[in-house]
């Protein structure tokens, strides 16, 4: 492992101007803002970066262009998910050539799948690089049995972390007792990130981070020092309230947090890819209203 990986893993937007390409600019501007607000890592093109709307020449002409942006001042993680595990590979060794320190990536999801083909899937993963990998349990609304993780953590050395979207906080526990402590769990729902860093998990990831690196950092922070009541605070006071509009739905996340960043005046446009849409005019003034009550217009 090049360096530890730990704490605020913010899920970096990825910006871009009205013709859908990316915004080199807005996205220098806004890794430049997480990393001075005090974040531990940013992990990019996952959902939240809009991978899965990337084709693989992109995705790694934008790994590249953050790895620049970035220039060693925290740990970078780069999605490398897709439903084919050659794509995967592929772009696992094309990560392993650059300054990537780990990679991400959710189980086969374009249809169903097998736990045998899960693992594999995995497992291809795991043998085309010497990087830390972190999989994704809940991810497509695939969940990952406890029986499988154990099993991962047995044979698959290389799989170190295993970030939990799930509503199951208490799953931070169970995947820890499964797997002997050899994945580590993350928290990995920003409507649950407190509630999973409580039963344990020693890292995060967040997409809110990008709007809050500073508050999201500082809640880490205190929960690793026993300082409940101040991470309690910024959980109910910042971050409840950016999720009650930003994250009311799994459908319109990106696009919220992409509208919020654009308010701040961090980002030129608020575009999301297509068939991604915007927020309505009613939501917009809501998630405005948000950011006003939580002092960031």
């Amino acid at each position: 492992m090049k360096r530890e990986i730990y704490g605020n893993q913010c899920l970096l937007v990825t910006p871009m101007n009205e013709d859908e390409t990316v915004d080199e600019k807005s996205t220098e501007k806004l890794i430049n803002h997480i990393i001075e607000n005090g974040v531990h890592g940013v992990l990019i093109q996952g959902s939240t970066g809009e991978g899965f709307l990337f084709d693989t020449d992109e995705r790694k002409a934008f790994m590249d262009l953050v790895v620049q942006y970035i220039d060693g001042r925290v740990p970078v993680g780069f999605t490398i998910e897709s439903s084919s595990t050659s794509v995967a590979v592929d772009l696992a060794k094309y990560a392993a050539k650059s300054n990537i320190d780990y990679l991400f990536t959710t189980p086969p999801f374009r249809h169903p799948h097998k736990d045998p083909g899960i693992y594999e899937h995995f497992k291809a993963i795991n043998d085309s690089t010497d990087l830390p990998v972190a999989i994704y349990d809940g991810g497509a609304g695939i969940e990952l049995g406890l029986g499988l993780l154990e099993k991962i953590s047995q044979h698959l050395d290389n799989i170190k972390f295993c970030k939990v979207y799930l509503e199951k906080p208490e799953k931070v526990v169970q995947i820890s007792d499964a797997t002997q402590g050899k994945i580590i769990p993350w928290a990995g729902h920003d409507r649950l990130s407190y509630l999973m860093l409580r039963y344990g998990a020693p890292a995060m990831t967040s997409a809110a981070s990008c709007i809050l690196p500073r508050e999201n950092t500082n809640m880490f922070n205190y929960i690793q020092t026993g300082e409940i009541e101040k991470a309690r605070q910024i959980y109910l006071q910042m971050v409840c309230p950016l999720n009650a509009m930003a994250f009311y739905t799994v459908l319109d996340y990106i696009a919220a947090y992409k509208m919020a960043l654009y308010f701040m005046g961090i980002i030129e446009t608020p575009t999301v890819r297509k068939p991604l849409v915007q927020l309505d005019s009613i939501m917009q003034n809501e998630l405005r209203e948000a950011l006003r009550l939580i002092g960031k217009l």
